[in-house]
């Protein structure tokens, strides 16, 4: 059985169809329908019902496809693990993290790094948005430090919850918001333009899905990279601005007005994601330790660190464990 066979298999299942799952693999109809022909053979058993459109799975294939897509899921997290272990053969730690986050954070998370491993060479990747496709760790990365991501994670990926971020309004001190007395409530925020953080992904800004759960559309005026351009923005008058409270905390709002919601929902939680198999030892793990235990930055509330597994418990890690954060 080849992996080609199993991503040919999946395109169908998921294009409904030979030719579109030949756009999706680039290959020839022929090709796809030999690949799948192959599965077959090496099965025993039909696994797609050709007689009917669209393509639609037997009983056998039904079966099959959660165990195909099982399979396709762990060999692309096992490349992630080996391109991460790559770059740490070349002495390099590649970490992923949004604008706000890198400043308020990373910092101190690296200055106290190179301390203890003064040789280690960094690669800080700062990207605006949501995790896109809910893969936190693309290729060559050890961690990963952003805003939650939605749905479950791929095999052997793992997540530690950090921190509780709420969602605040800037406005020139001439709008009238700035004159509000107590929460601006989302109902209030979409009769304006809005500012928000949000362009470099394909995902919708984080602001906007915001309002979309309360059942409000919002288009906004402007989605930029990077909470400067916000604040920028704001003071040229281009709209009202939402970010969250920790970018609020490094940022410069010299001569705007900051502003609460009244949701306290209206906010993101961040986590920090790894590979099994990086932090094993050296720079990585030491890096792992460190963000794990460093305070919630300014502007954030900690969210609780999940219990430590009883190492008497069956199925318990028996590898390296992080420790609670304080």
């Amino acid at each position: 059985m080849e992996l080609d066979w199993l991503e040919t298999f999946l395109a169908v299942v998921d294009r409904g169809g030979f030719t579109a799952a030949s756009e999706q693999v680039h290959r020839s109809q022929s090709r796809v329908s030999a690949h799948i022909a192959a599965l077959e053979r090496d099965l025993g058993v039909q696994l797609i019902d050709r007689t009917r459109r669209p393509a639609t799975l037997t009983a056998a294939g039904d079966v099959f496809v959660r165990y195909a897509r099982d399979l396709v899921a762990r060999v692309g997290s096992a490349r992630t693990a080996v391109g991460a272990l790559r770059w740490m053969d070349a002495e390099a730690l590649r970490v992923l993290t949004t604008p706000c986050i890198g400043s308020a954070v990373f910092p101190e998370v690296l200055g106290e790094l190179v301390q203890r491993f003064p040789g280690v060479r960094l690669a800080l990747t700062q990207r605006s948005g949501a995790p896109d496709e809910n893969v936190p760790l693309p290729d060559g990365y050890v961690l990963a430090v952003l805003p939650k991501v939605d749905g479950p994670l791929p095999p052997g990926v793992h997540e530690r919850m950090l921190w509780r971020e709420r969602m605040r309004i800037v406005v020139r001190p001439d709008h009238e918001l700035a004159r509000h007395d107590g929460g601006v409530r989302a109902e209030e925020l979409v009769r304006y333009p809005l500012v928000v953080c949000g362009a470099a992904s394909e995902a919708i800004p984080e602001a906007v899905a915001m309002l979309a759960e309360r059942g409000l559309a919002a288009q906004p005026r402007a989605a930029v990279d990077t909470p400067l351009t916000v604040l920028a923005l704001v003071r040229a008058g281009a709209g009202v601005g939402m970010l969250n409270g920790v970018a609020l905390e490094t940022a410069d709002t010299d001569g705007l007005v900051v502003l609460d919601t009244d949701d306290p929902g209206m906010a993101r939680e961040v986590a920090a994601y790894w590979h099994d198999g990086v932090v094993t030892g050296g720079a990585a793990m030491e890096l792992h330790r460190i963000v794990l235990d460093a305070e919630a930055p300014p502007g954030s509330e900690p969210l609780p660190a999940p219990e430590e597994p009883d190492p008497r418990a069956d199925g318990a890690h028996d590898g390296w464990i992080a420790p609670p954060r304080r």
